[in-house]
């Protein structure tokens, strides 16, 4: 899952704004190019990189290096933002309508 699919599940427009709350927890540091996860945590299986195919206007195809987050890392960002009191937009409205 990418970080715009986990911005979206907690009702941010933008995976920036997404990874500057993680940066805030203590998941991520930002650094020149964006944010990477806090050098405590890379080796913990928690994302990867992915290459996700793009086409320049003369049709080659070519490729960009996304980090996406994997099941374990869903699972490590969630309990993390889950002790800062944030829970996905889906679960909020669980808990309003109960």
């Amino acid at each position: 899952m990418t970080a715009t699919q986990m911005a979206k599940a907690y009702g941010l427009k933008s995976s920036q704004a997404f990874n500057k709350l993680l940066a805030k927890c203590g998941v991520l540091e930002e650094i020149r190019e964006g944010y990477v996860l806090k050098e405590s945590l890379r080796d913990k299986g928690y994302a990867v990189v992915i290459k996700v195919p793009f086409f320049l206007p003369n049709g080659i195809k070519c490729f960009k290096k996304k980090s996406a987050w994997t099941e374990s890392g869903q699972t490590f960002v969630r309990h993390t933002l889950l002790r800062h009191g944030i829970t996905p937009v889906g679960e909020q409205l669980t808990l309003f309508n109960n």
